[in-house]
């Protein structure tokens, strides 16, 4: 659904007497994220595109401000809400081009866009200035040396932590067991050691990683993060060096450079990627371990007996057809198969602080699942739900068109009043501006008050595709369990009168409730 241009029509001055120009709609951004700057680097930032607004005339700016956030990031809070009301302004301030974004390409594209929406972007400090002509040569040079400016500051902060590794001290994390001394240094905290070496030996002597997690939350004993122990924390990964049965400075070695950190070229979000094992620096920190070579192989020997050697991998597809779609009504935890025949509450299984242990049958709980599905979205009742969804959604739309032809209608009587001073030979500096922002905006209103070109959908059909495909294929396809999360969205697993009974919240279509083993309840339809 397009949303409503918010858009202030400022009328022509008149025609006779003395010409006054509207106030001018001023904002500033301002942003910092390095370790060099803090706080008051937003007010500085600040002080001088307000003290620019003032030498200019302008009002003071409405004021945008992002902190410790980077500027290769396009998911800046204060960012995207500029963006999105910069139709409200006539002048966007930042101290200088770096601020609004260090990657070129979302450079680039940003001031595009806002030179488009009519809106001027200077920098306050740089100099740069989207009003002047060829200034897109400026942005795209200052956008390069902004990304250059990461890339520098990045290879510096890899060189240093690479002399601080090459020498034996810190360049990473704190793991568990340890607490800092001195800058890059850090010594064994006794507490936490003990802690370790129970770990250590509780795995040798047969214990499960889960079993460890939930006998350390009975006891009450932190965790690294300060909550309650989970298998990952303690079971790792030996590829990545990271858990208390897998990271080698618990038997004093070190290693750094493992991995490192890209960013997606589209997504813009940190990717992590294993460095060869050429590359990384490894050093014997003998005073840092906390149990004996001997300890640590033994406790290695019987993660690979027991076939653990490695933490599966995050974002795999779900296995099972409800897993990650039911929650416990106790904890609030993921439901997930806790044997070959149930499900039940994750957190209760890994870490036994869920009191709750609610089960139900694995296979009776899918069958119940797809065959109250397919029952209710066949039903006349959906059907009928679904239609007044979609009437709504048109009615809705039907007013935002309304209300972009009303604006039309206004946007048009300003070009006119634009084009009549020009034929009277009344040409003000920005005058060729004006006329072009109303140009834009009337094309722009023209397409948001033009009547839609979809037409009711062949609900039935959709509803009977929807059921096939739950019914036709098994319970493990990803295409039925994308069917299905399709339609319900989100269920709490409960427990009334001894019967498992998941409580659905619709994916704004329908509500079901479904008793697992007894077969299939339609409730109410919603939307």
């Amino acid at each position: 659904m397009t949303r409503p241009l918010s858009v202030r029509i400022t009328p022509f001055p008149k025609l006779t007497g003395r010409q006054h120009s509207p106030p001018m709609r001023v904002a500033a951004y301002a942003r910092y994220s390095s370790d060099n700057q803090r706080e008051a680097s937003l007010e500085d930032q600040l002080r001088n595109c307000r003290q620019y607004a003032a030498r200019m005339g302008w009002p003071a700016p409405v004021e945008y401000r992002d902190a410790a956030i980077s500027g290769s990031r396009s998911d800046r809070p204060s960012y995207r809400r500029l963006l999105a009301e910069a139709d409200r302004f006539d002048v966007i301030l930042v101290d200088d081009l770096s601020r609004l974004a260090r990657d070129s390409v979302e450079l680039t594209t940003t001031t595009r866009r806002l030179t488009f929406s009519g809106v001027r972007l200077i920098g306050v400090s740089d100099g740069t200035d989207t009003g002047r002509k060829g200034h897109t040569a400026e942005v795209g040079l200052r956008g390069i040396m902004s990304e250059l400016y990461l890339t520098d500051l990045a290879d510096k902060t890899h060189r240093g932590l690479m002399g601080r590794a090459l020498d034996g001290a810190s360049a990473g994390g704190l793991p568990y067991g340890y607490r800092v001394t001195t800058a890059g240094g850090r010594e064994i905290d006794a507490a936490q050691a003990a802690v370790v070496r129970r770990i250590y030996a509780d795995y040798i002597a047969g214990a499960s990683a889960r079993e460890i997690a939930m006998a350390l939350n009975r006891d009450g004993v932190p965790s690294p993060r300060g909550s309650t122990w989970a298998v990952s924390a303690i079971q790792g990964d030996y590829r990545r060096g990271i858990g208390i049965l897998a990271n080698p400075i618990y038997m004093g070695r070190q290693i750094w450079n493992r991995s490192m950190w890209v960013r997606h070229p589209v997504t813009r979000r940190r990717v992590r990627r294993e460095r060869p094992e050429s590359e990384w620096v490894v050093s014997d920190r003998p005073e840092l371990a906390i149990v004996t070579p001997e300890l640590w192989e033994a406790a290695k020997a019987a993660k690979v007996r027991r076939g653990t050697g490695t933490t599966a991998k995050r974002g795999r597809p779900a296995k099972h057809l409800l897993t990650g779609l039911l929650r416990c009504c106790d904890c609030g935890g993921p439901i997930v198969v806790v044997d070959g025949t149930y499900y039940g509450c994750s957190t209760a299984k890994d870490r036994g602080t869920c009191a709750g242990g609610v089960r139900v049958n694995r296979r009776h709980a899918e069958a119940a699942m797809l065959a109250g599905v397919r029952e209710a979205l066949l039903s006349d009742q959906a059907m009928r739900a679904w239609q007044a969804a979609i009437s709504k959604q048109l009615v809705a739309q039907q007013g935002q068109r309304d209300e972009a032809k009303r604006r039309l209608a206004q946007a048009r009587r300003e070009r006119e009043n634009v084009m009549a001073a020009i034929r009277a030979g009344i040409v003000l500096a920005s005058t060729k501006a004006e006329l072009e922002r109303l140009e834009r905006l009337c094309e722009q209103l023209e397409a948001e008050a033009s009547p839609p070109t979809q037409v009711m959908p062949d609900v039935k059909a959709r509803l009977r595709r929807i059921a096939d495909t739950l019914a036709s294929r098994s319970a493990a396809s990803p295409a039925v369990r994308e069917a299905l999360r399709a339609v319900i969205g989100h269920a709490v697993l409960e427990k009334k009168n001894g019967v498992p009974v998941a409580r659905i919240t619709p994916s704004e279509l329908l509500q079901i409730k479904m008793v697992a083993g007894a077969g299939f309840e339609p409730a109410t339809f919603g939307l």
